[in-house]
C-alpha cells in the first residue's frame, strides 16, 4: 500500500463506520417497536450513513493537510501553513467530494420514504456539520466535540432511521430511549479515541475533553454515560423489549463493569493502557447495539415477516 492510499484510509477511519452502523441499527431496532421494518429502505439507510461517516471524516482530514493544522484551531488561521497546491493534497479533496457524491446520490433514494421531512434533516445535517468541521471555530476540534457527537448518532440517526421506516407513527418513547442508548455509547466511543491519541493531541495543541478538562473529569463523563445507560436496560421500560428481564439486566451489569474497569485505567498513563480502553469501549458499543437488535427482532412473533418486506 503506498503513502497515498494509506493516508486515504487513514483518513477515512474505518473503524468509525462501527458507530455508523450502530446508530443506524439502534433506529431499526425503535423501528420493530413501532410496528416493523422494511429491508430496502433499511439497507439504503445504512449505506447513507456510511457514506456520510467516510465523506466526513476524509473532509476533516483533508481540512487537515490543507491548512497543515495538526488539528490545531490556531494552525488553521496561519494561513502561510497552507499546502493547496500538494498532491497528496489535491486527492484528498477529490476522494472526499467522490464520496460526498455518493452520500448524495444515496441520500435522494430516502426522499421517497420520507420526502420533505427528509430534506430538512439532510440540511439540519449538513449545518452541523459545518460547525464542527468547517466552521470560524470548528467543534471537533474543541472540549465541545462531544455534544455533536451525541447529536449526530444519537437523536439525529436514530430518529431519521425510524421515520424512513415509518413516517406516521406517534410512538417516539422507543426512539427516545434508543437515541440516549446509541448517543451516550458513541460519546464514549469518542472518549475513548480522543485518550488514545492524547499525547498526540496535546502535543499538538489541540483542545479535546480530555486534553482541557483532565483525566479525572473525563473519566467521570465516561462512566456517567454507562451507568446511565445500564439503567436503563435494567429498568427496562415498556420501549426496551427483553424476551426476558435477566438478559437487560446481565446486558447492563456487564456494560458497567467493563466501564468500571475503564475508570480504572484511566487512572494510567494514556500510552501504556489507551489501546485497551478503545478496544473494551468498541466491544461495549458492538455488543450492545447488536444484542439489543437481536433480542427486539427475535421478541416480535412476526418480526421474519416485517424483514423480508421489500417495499
Amino acid at each position: 500500500m503506498n503513502s497515498i492510499t494509506k493516508t486515504i484510509v487513514y483518513n477515512a477511519h474505518p473503524a468509525s463506520l462501527i458507530i455508523s452502523a450502530g446508530a443506524v441499527m439502534g433506529g431499526l431496532t425503535a423501528s420493530v417497536i413501532r410496528g416493523g421494518i422494511t429491508l430496502f429502505p433499511a439497507i439504503m439507510t445504512l449505506i447513507f450513513a456510511l457514506f456520510l461517516q467516510i465523506s466526513a471524516n476524509l473532509y476533516h482530514g483533508y481540512v487537515d493537510l490543507y491548512y497543515g493544522a495538526g488539528e490545531n484551531i490556531s494552525g488553521m488561521n496561519d494561513r502561510s501553513s497552507r499546502s493547496a497546491n500538494s498532491s497528496k493534497v489535491l486527492l484528498m479533496k477529490i476522494v472526499a467530494n467522490g464520496f460526498g457524491i455518493l452520500t448524495i446520490t444515496a441520500g435522494l433514494s430516502l426522499f421517497a420514504f420520507i420526502g420533505w421531512i427528509g430534506v430538512g434533516y439532510f440540511f439540519l445535517i449538513l449545518v452541523l456539520l459545518y460547525f464542527y468541521f468547517a466552521g470560524p471555530r470548528p467543534a471537533v476540534r474543541t472540549k465541545w466535540s462531544q455534544i455533536f457527537t451525541f447529536l449526530f448518532f444519537g437523536p439525529i440517526a436514530v430518529s431519521g432511521t425510524a421515520l424512513i421506516q415509518n413516517l406516521h407513527s406517534h410512538m417516539w418513547l422507543p426512539v427516545i430511549v434508543y437515541s440516549f442508548i446509541i448517543g451516550l455509547l458513541a460519546v464514549n466511543a469518542h472518549i475513548a479515541v480522543q485518550y488514545l491519541r492524547y499525547e498526540e493531541d496535546l502535543m499538538n495543541g489541540k483542545e479535546t475533553l480530555v486534553t482541557s478538562k483532565g483525566g479525572h473529569f473525563t473519566r467521570i463523563v465516561y462512566l456517567a454515560n454507562a451507568a446511565f445507560v445500564t439503567a436503563i436496560l435494567i429498568i427496562r421500560p415498556t420501549a426496551v423489549d427483553f424476551v426476558t428481564p435477566w438478559i437487560g439486566i446481565i446486558i447492563g451489569v456487564c456494560l458497567l463493569a467493563s466501564s468500571i474497569w475503564v475508570f480504572n485505567m484511566m487512572h494510567r498513563d494514556p500510552t501504556a493502557v489507551s489501546s485497551r480502553i478503545r478496544t473494551v469501549t468498541m466491544w461495549q458499543y458492538i455488543v450492545v447495539t447488536l444484542t439489543l437488535l437481536g433480542i427486539v427482532l427475535y421478541s416480535m412473533d412476526d418480526f421474519k415477516l416485517n424483514v423480508i418486506q421489500l417495499v
